[in-house]
C-alpha cells in the first residue's frame, strides 16, 4: 500500500485543482497539435496521447462533483449551459463550420455523464439501474468522447476515495477502449488513444482534496472551455 501522508499526518499527492490544471493543459496540447501540428509528427502524437489524459481527469473530477455538489440540479444546469455556450466555438475550430449538428463538444458528454451517472446512482433497483442510464450513454455517441465519458465516470464513482478501484477502473477502460480502436479506428487514431494509460498516473495520486476553492478558480475552467476554442480559431484565420 503507498502512504499518502507525511510525517505530520498531512494528505500529499494532486488536489482537485491541480488534476484540474493538468487535465487544461492537456486537451490545449491537444487542440492545439490537432489544428496547427497536423503534419509535424514529432508534436503532433506525442502533444495528442498526451491529451488523451483529459478526458478521465474530468470523468474522475465529474464523479468528485456529484459526491460533493450541494444541488445536483445547478451543477446540471451550468454544465447544460457551458456547453451550449461551447458549441459554436467548438464547432469553428474543431469542425471548421459554425455548427455542427452531428458531432457536440465535450461539455455536452459531461452533462449526459452526469444524468447518467445520477440515474445509476439514485435508482435502487437492480435491472433498472442499468437499464434506464442506457439511453443517455447512447445520447452521447453523437458527442466528443461520447459513450466513454459516461463509463468513466460512473467508474469513479463507485470507486470513491478508493485510488486503487480508480486507477484500475482507469486501466480497465483504457484496455477497452484501445482494443476497440484497434479494430474500429484508423492506425493514427489507435495510436492516439494509447494515452489513456498516462492518465490513471495523476489519478491515482489525486488526495481527494478539493485544492483553493474560490469562486473565480470555480468559473474559470467553465469558461475555459469555450474561450480557449474561440481563441484557437482566432488564430487559425490570422496564421
Amino acid at each position: 500500500m503507498v502512504d499518502l501522508t507525511d510525517s505530520t499526518g498531512t494528505i500529499k499527492g494532486i488536489d482537485g485543482t491541480l488534476l484540474k490544471i493538468i487535465a487544461v493543459m492537456a486537451m490545449t496540447s491537444d487542440h492545439v497539435a490537432l489544428l496547427f501540428f497536423a503534419d509535424v509528427a514529432a508534436v503532433y502524437f506525442p502533444a495528442r496521447i498526451i491529451g488523451r489524459i483529459a478526458a478521465p481527469i474530468m470523468c474522475c473530477m465529474l464523479a468528485e462533483g456529484y459526491r460533493r455538489t450541494s444541488s445536483l440540479k445547478k451543477y446540471f444546469l451550468r454544465l447544460a449551459a457551458f456547453a451550449l455556450i461551447a458549441q459554436i466555438p467548438y464547432s469553428l475550430a474543431i469542425r471548421g463550420t459554425i455548427f455542427d449538428y452531428t458531432d457536440y463538444n465535450v461539455l455536452f458528454t459531461l452533462t449526459l455523464a452526469l444524468a447518467a451517472l445520477a440515474l445509476f446512482d439514485r435508482i435502487k433497483n437492480g435491472a433498472l439501474k442499468i437499464i434506464l442510464p442506457l439511453p443517455v450513454i447512447a445520447l452521447s455517441y453523437f458527442c466528443d468522447w461520447g459513450v466513454t465519458a459516461p463509463l468513466y465516470a460512473i467508474a469513479f464513482c463507485l470507486a470513491g476515495d478508493d485510488r486503487y478501484k480508480r486507477t484500475a477502473f482507469s486501466i480497465g477502460i483504457a484496455i477497452v477502449y484501445v482494443a476497440v480502436a484497434l479494430f474500429t479506428r484508423t492506425a493514427e487514431a489507435t495510436i492516439i488513444s494509447t494515452g489513456l494509460f498516462l492518465a490513471p498516473i495523476p489519478l491515482f495520486f489525486y488526495n481527494g482534496r478539493r485544492g483553493r476553492n474560490t469562486k473565480a478558480g470555480k468559473w474559470f475552467f467553465y469558461c475555459y472551455y469555450p474561450a480557449h476554442l474561440a481563441l484557437l480559431y482566432v488564430i487559425t484565420l490570422l496564421v
